[in-house]
């Protein structure tokens, strides 16, 4: 496993073949209006806050509540979909209504607590949501996604154009109980009528640099539909920037990820050993997605970012010493037919009627073998697959006389590279992708770690590729370009697993996806448009209580203690929480001495089992430890799926933070047979380590690539699942005093927690 050091405060000191509805549709009324299809009443409910914005809301009298007998009720006429969902999704066989309403099932009951019942009638009640298809299709602005909402006393109404469109209405509705919750679940009487402004509207990640198990895809799909995302791209191979070869002689060595796990022994060794998807895999995936409104468009990204393939071949590279290793030679007569293969052997995992190619940052001096590939790709799917292709901007930098096919569709993402006026006056279609502004890369220099949502709210828009010189017609486009598709965020892991952990990247996206849903669908104006002081606090409270996420790690609490257990009375928790704990496999509560009283002892293979998996920042976790003089290598003090906390490492006898993979040094040493109070504490910045109630260290991650050298801190997912390890490998000693705060805490705090658990101190 891959070891990063923890720096101590000293030291720091010191043509499309398929018609898929291309994809904007919007128009001036479209972008501008905020104003109800009906008049202005006195005393009318106002305008619900969802998000995104309702683009027409007008407001009635009265509340409907959801109640023990709400059903959702299917129209029998629609149950298993209407005539426009199959033409109108990227995806082949888009899920219908009864399995939207299967979805929306399940979020109701995690969000309420009520379990309400799916049937398939044309006849609703007032208790009842009622999911119909039947809205006009020909409205130019309700478009294909669009969908009318009526909260009435004779129940809820969604009718969509398409089922998609009516599960987006249930959307809504599931916000509206979020938000709901203090009110007995009662929502405002009132008549919407609600359309994208785009119709794509895309979240894409690079899961090649970061492992991320099928798990945390699925909760990222269930976090992207909630905003009414309705595209996921997946860019499933890639490696860290390279530079030529004749300064990085050892380009083979270097990581590379490829997610896709065949059996065929032709293209099985491709597949990365930390992390990867086999066939089964992603049939279930897709399933799992189209139930919440999603496409997914597939990417393997050549003939750049493809040490995954030129390190088992480095004879496919350009030969070459100013060329990176990463570049396969498009000269080599058995690349492409490789490629070809590539594609052949895994097109049919997918239902994506539309694949990207990638085709970015390739060698600027075969701009025309470059061209020429991609042309020929895109003619190689229309006739060997009846699908079509996207593509990275990159003419810019690809210079040649040989024009790209007009209808490749292109993901625009820098200027450097690609110029979006340009490519729709050639008649591509574009998605705008353009950083900075839509680019979220953990720990970068160059583009955001965090997303700057109110900037994202305030000035950025799909049709917005400068949002410094926004009304500059050679920099943006028109709100109403027909071959605007939409836009999206952008999560890349340009500095690999190390760099971030699954949680912390899970938060950052989570905090990113909302404005862009909001600016994806309803834009700058709304129903009521509010100021960004305003939105973020009830946008923060949706974000919190998304049904289906576990990716937050914040346990419930009833007080600012989570867990803590003296052991004076066994493993009973003293917090209000009860969170009581188990002795497992032969741990035992031992009398301590040493003004300790009662602690827990544990072996090799005994001990302690909470019903708290993990805790993410904010928190602080804290204990007293009497090592044994014998420990494993690696042995555990603390453990859950997220990682562990060792006693030591194989190279070492320092304490050691494990994440993913990953471990983080800590060089606090815990002396055998002495007690020594351990504790770390994680806020939004930094992770902290105490030794003996005295701060000795943060954890940090220390960045190796030349253009950025420097160290980083790092937000460790505290583990809490055991106090030992139930996989056979605990530290061996006593433990007292342990307690975890639901809140970040420091030195003061450190002393006076250590001091309540032990009248004897180091």
């Amino acid at each position: 496993m891959r070891r990063v050091g923890i720096t101590f405060l000293a030291a720091l000191a010191a043509v499309s073949v398929v018609s898929v509805s291309a994809n904007p549709l919007p128009s001036t009324t479209q972008l501008t209006s905020s104003q109800p299809t009906g008049t202005k009443k006195c005393h009318a409910n106002p305008t619900p806050f969802v998000i995104p914005s309702l683009q027409e809301w007008d407001g009635g009298s009265g509340n409907w509540r959801l109640d023990a007998n709400t059903r959702i009720v299917v129209d029998p006429s629609f149950a298993n979909g209407g005539a426009l969902d199959a033409d109108n999704t990227f995806m082949r066989n888009p899920s219908n209504l009864k399995q939207y309403a299967a979805s929306f099932q399940a979020d109701i009951s995690e969000v309420t607590g009520v379990n309400v019942e799916v049937v398939v009638s044309s006849k609703y009640g007032p208790n009842d949501i009622f999911l119909t298809l039947g809205a006009d299709s020909t409205d130019p602005e309700l478009n294909i996604e669009g969908y009318l909402l009526d909260i009435t006393k004779k129940g809820i109404s969604i009718q969509g154009v398409t089922s998609r469109g009516a599960f987006w209405g249930t959307r809504s509705i599931l916000q509206m109980l979020i938000l709901a919750d203090e009110r007995g679940y009662a929502l405002p009487h009132g008549h919407a009528r609600d359309f994208p402004n785009y119709n794509e509207r895309k979240f894409m990640q690079d899961i090649a640099r970061k492992p991320i198990p099928m798990s945390d895809l699925h909760e990222y799909a269930t976090l992207s539909s909630f905003y009414k995302f309705n595209t996921l791209h997946h860019h499933y191979n890639d490696n860290p920037g390279m530079q030529v070869k004749s300064i990085l002689p050892d380009w083979q060595t270097k990581y590379a990820g490829f997610r896709l796990r065949t059996e065929n022994p032709a293209y099985s060794m491709y597949a990365s050993n930390d992390t990867s998807y086999t066939k089964q895999d992603m049939r279930e995936f897709q399933d799992f997605i189209k139930a919440r409104g999603l496409d997914l468009i597939p990417e393997i990204d050549t003939p750049a970012h493809s040490l995954c393939f030129t390190k088992f071949h480095p004879n496919w590279s350009i030969q070459n010493d100013t060329a990176r290793g990463d570049w396969l030679d498009l000269s080599n007569p058995e690349v492409q037919p490789f490629l070809e293969g590539l594609w052949t052997e895994f097109i049919d995992w997918f239902d994506s009627r539309e694949v990207s190619i990638g085709a970015d940052e390739y060698d600027p001096s075969k701009g025309d073998l470059a061209r020429k590939f991609v042309n020929s790709m895109h003619d190689y799917f229309a006739t060997h697959f009846n699908r079509s292709i996207r593509m990275w901007g990159s003419d810019v930098r690809l210079p040649g006389t040989i024009e790209i096919n007009p209808n490749i569709h292109t993901d625009h993402w820098d200027w450097t590279y690609s110029s979006p006026v340009d490519l729709v006056k050639r008649g591509n279609k574009v998605c705008n992708l353009n950083a900075p502004d839509t680019y979220l890369v953990p720990r970068t220099l160059s583009y955001e770690d965090f997303i700057d949502s109110r900037k994202i709210y305030d000035l950025w828009e799909p049709w917005v590729f400068d949002i410094f010189d926004k009304t500059n017609t050679s920099r943006n486009l028109s709100p109403n370009e027909p071959l605007l598709t939409g836009g999206g965020l952008g999560n890349w892991n340009d500095f690999l697993s190390e760099s971030v952990t699954r949680v912390e990247l899970f938060d950052r996206v989570s905090r990113g996806l909302d404005v862009f849903g909001e600016k994806l669908w309803a834009g700058a104006k709304n129903s009521d448009h509010i100021s960004y002081d305003k939105w973020a606090p009830l946008a923060k409270k949706l974000r919190e209580n998304i049904p289906g996420i576990t990716l937050r790690r914040r346990p419930q609490s009833k007080g600012q203690f989570l867990m803590s257990y003296d052991f004076e009375n066994g493993v009973t928790d003293a917090s209000d929480n009860a969170y009581d704990a188990k002795l497992q496999n032969g741990a035992t509560i031992v009398e301590a001495g040493e003004g300790h009283g009662r602690a827990a002892q544990l072996t090799p293979d005994s001990y302690i089992s909470t019903p708290v998996d993990a805790i993410s920042y904010p928190y602080a976790v804290a204990m007293w430890i009497k090592p044994s003089g014998d420990q494993q290598p690696n042995a555990v003090i603390l453990e859950s799926e997220d990682g562990r906390v060792l006693i030591s490492n194989s190279t070492a006898p320092t304490v050691t933070f494990e994440q993913d993979g990953n471990q983080y040094d800590t060089q606090v040493i815990l002396p055998p047979g002495q007690w020594s109070h351990l504790a770390f504490s994680a806020d939004t910045k930094q992770t902290t380590v105490f030794f003996n109630m005295r701060r000795v260290a943060t954890v940090q991650y220390y960045n190796p690539r030349w253009d950025v050298l420097a160290n980083s801190t790092m937000l460790i997912t505290a583990p809490l699942s055991t106090i030992g390890s139930a996989k056979g490998n605990s530290m061996s000693g006593l433990v007292d005093g342990f307690v975890v705060l639901d809140r970040a805490s420091y030195g003061g705090e450190m002393a006076f927690l250590g001091k309540r658990f032990a009248d004897a101190l180091p």
